[in-house]
């Protein structure tokens, strides 16, 4: 088994307004979304495991295996790919078989086998049986400078574009296409250059890219797809994030639970579809959030259903100062109307039917008279 083309881990196909990871297919920009809430506690977990692998890429540069080093090394590959496998968008490398092709992997064979895999691809040679014989040798190659900069991609992700998320999530900011790319504009400079220290963050070095033709997957037609491969998280989730903003796809922080999600339009939407990790009642942040806006509307003093009743508590006491009403019959009519208040916004069968009529001043008046004898 390649454990490469097992996980697909680092190839992104983009086709029109989507991305394809594995056998996924979602909005552009979703997988970059989903890595931006890695919990820090993870990260911080993620380092040492992510240290000891980095051992690996310095005997690849030496040509030098250390057979401790390289057990260390598998060890710490087992342990990051069950933690990183938690969370979205690395779900993926729950798979045993992926788990069960580590020790092939990370093995002083695999490492002794470079020099004859690199003559087989320099001389044309890599057929079936080579590609069985260097298949752990080639995951090794790929593997260990990914897995090793996993820590390093996420937190460099997380801090640079975080606060450019945030800007885009200002309050009054169009969550258009052209507004995101007015503040990418203002917030990185138009002249980085790659490779001097200052943006190197956003550089797309060590990509290989290809382009292919394929069907619309909404409509069937046509299209143009450009398939990435990449050598380490970091490119990846870049490339994700900013060919989501390019089609106007945009994180914007949920109100409820703080995560960050996808939209994929001009819409203001609020909250993430989720479930809400504090609810005790595991209710989506969708479902609390529009709650919490029926409660809002419901405590509006122009809420068609509390007018009558602010209206009406005016007329009582105009009443009350004028000597019309005594102060006991008054409070029992603010009672009631208290009463047939919340009732109408409880019950929409009452709200529609005899609310209004019984909050009228004569009927109210009338009915509290009756409570009094």
């Amino acid at each position: 088994m390649d454990l490469e083309k097992e996980s697909g881990m680092l190839t992104l196909i983009f086709a029109d307004d989507t991305v394809q990871c594995r056998d996924q297919i979602l909005p552009t920009g979703s997988i970059a979304c989903m890595a931006m809430n890695i919990p820090k506690e993870m990260l911080e977990e993620s380092l040492p495991l992510c240290q000891r692998i980095a051992a690996v890429n310095t005997m690849l540069r030496t040509g030098t295996a250390d057979k401790t080093a390289m057990k260390s090394a598998c060890l710490a590959a087992h342990s990051l790919l069950k933690l990183i496998a938690k969370h979205e968008p690395f779900t993926f490398f729950a798979n045993p078989k992926l788990d069960q092709r580590l020790d092939q992997v990370f093995s002083v064979d695999a490492f002794k086998k470079i020099p004859a895999y690199n003559r087989a691809m320099q001389n044309g040679q890599m057929d079936e049986e080579a590609g069985k014989r260097y298949g752990p040798t080639k995951d090794l190659l790929g593997l260990a400078p990914a897995l090793s900069n996993y820590y390093d991609a996420i937190t460099l992700l997380q801090e640079h574009i975080s606060p450019f998320a945030d800007k885009l999530d200002g309050k009054n900011q169009p969550r258009t296409k052209e507004a995101y790319l007015s503040q990418f504009s203002q917030s990185f400079p138009k002249n980085f250059c790659i490779g001097d220290g200052t943006d190197s963050w956003m550089s797309m070095t060590n990509v290989s890219l290809q382009y292919t033709a394929g069907a619309n997957e909404k409509n069937g037609q046509m299209q143009m797809k450009k398939q990435m491969h990449f050598l380490t998280f970091g490119g990846m989730l870049r490339a994700d994030f900013f060919e989501g903003i390019s089609v106007g796809h945009a994180p914007k922080r949920c109100a409820i639970c703080g995560r960050w999600f996808l939209t994929t339009d001009a819409r203001h939407t609020k909250y993430c579809g989720e479930i809400c990790i504090d609810d005790p009642k595991g209710r989506k942040c969708r479902v609390i959030g529009n709650m919490n806006g029926r409660s809002e509307r419901e405590k509006a003093a122009d809420h068609p259903l509390i007018v009558p009743y602010n209206r009406r508590m005016n007329t009582i006491d105009q009443y009350v100062r004028r000597g019309i009403l005594s102060k006991e019959l008054a409070d029992t009519m603010k009672k009631l109307a208290k009463d047939k208040k919340q009732r109408a916004l409880a019950d929409l069968t009452y709200a529609k039917g005899p609310y209004l009529q019984e909050m009228e001043q004569n009927a109210l008046k009338a009915e509290a008279k009756r409570l009094l004898e």
